[in-house]
Formats: C-alpha cells, sequence, structure tokens
C-alpha cells in the first residue's frame, strides 16, 4: 500500500521514495567505504570484501550461495571471484558432489584483508548513524530487512 506519496512544493516523489533514498544511501556507503579502502591502500573493493566476509562467516560456500547472499548475479560473482582468486584472497575447489559447482573458500590473506577493511566499515557505520539513538538504528535495520524480504519472496 502506497501512503505519503504526493508531492508538494518543497520535496520531489523521489525525495519521498522509499527506493530511491535506499539507492542513494548505499551509493553513499559504497563511496565512503571505497574511499577510506584506498586511503588506507587496501587492494579491495568494497564487492570484493563483501564475499571475502560471507566466506569468512562459512567458508566453502559455493559461487551460486555467494552470489545470492551478496545479491550478485553468475556473471558477476564469477568476474569478482576471478579477481579475488588472482589476488590470493579466495580459493576455488570443485564440490566433490558436483563437478559443475565450484566451492570458495576465504585464504588466510583474505582473512588480514577482510580485518584491515572492518574497522574502516564500523567507522563509516557510525559516522552514519551519529544522533541516531540504538532503538532508531534497529528499527531502521529492521524495515531494511523487511523490505529486502519483500523483495526476494
Amino acid at each position: 500500500m502506497l501512503t505519503n506519496y504526493t508531492t508538494n512544493n518543497m520535496e520531489s516523489f523521489l525525495d519521498q521514495s522509499a527506493g530511491y533514498l535506499i539507492n542513494m544511501t548505499a551509493l553513499l556507503l559504497k563511496r565512503e567505504l571505497s574511499s577510506a579502502i584506498k586511503s588506507n591502500n587496501i587492494d579491495v573493493t568494497p564487492e570484493q570484501w563483501a564475499i571475502l566476509n560471507r566466506l569468512n562467516e562459512k567458508s566453502g560456500l559455493s559461487q551460486k550461495e555467494v552470489a545470492k547472499l551478496t545479491f550478485k548475479d553468475n556473471a558477476n560473482i564469477t568476474r569478482i571471484v576471478d579477481k579475488l582468486e588472482y589476488k590470493g584472497l579466495v580459493i576455488r575447489h570443485k564440490d566433490p558432489d558436483d563437478r559443475r559447482t565450484w566451492n570458495l573458500s576465504i585464504t588466510k590473506k583474505g582473512i588480514e584483508i577482510r580485518d584491515l577493511v572492518e574497522p574502516l566499515a564500523v567507522n563509516i557505520l557510525k559516522k552514519v548513524t551519529n544522533g541516531l539513538s540504538e532503538k532508531e538504528v534497529q528499527f531502521y535495520n529492521d524495515i531494511s530487512k523487511k523490505i529486502i524480504s519483500n523483495l526476494t519472496e
């Protein structure tokens, strides 16, 4: 149900659109993280770091599982994993039960890179939630998860 989606003299439809606001937030967060990573001379992109995070949580995931968890399509995940493998941050290995499937494991170097970026991401999250209560942050996260669930069902 759409509510409060009328325009007035001060705000356009886009300024009131959850989709636009979420997209702008994501773009700005990605820009901040990318800048922080480059400033610290770490050779990884935010997208690569997201994959390293997922593999750090559970090593041995298939490329398809990682793609689903990071909302990447198969072509993107293959390209990103190729770069991560070239950098020595992940290892691909054949699934013993399905020769068509590649499973991924994070390397020691991959864990080190992931661990270097994490405090940068934490600092950015502190910056973006400045002035918000813990309750407001939790409410935002809960709403975001519900929106994601609505779009992925």
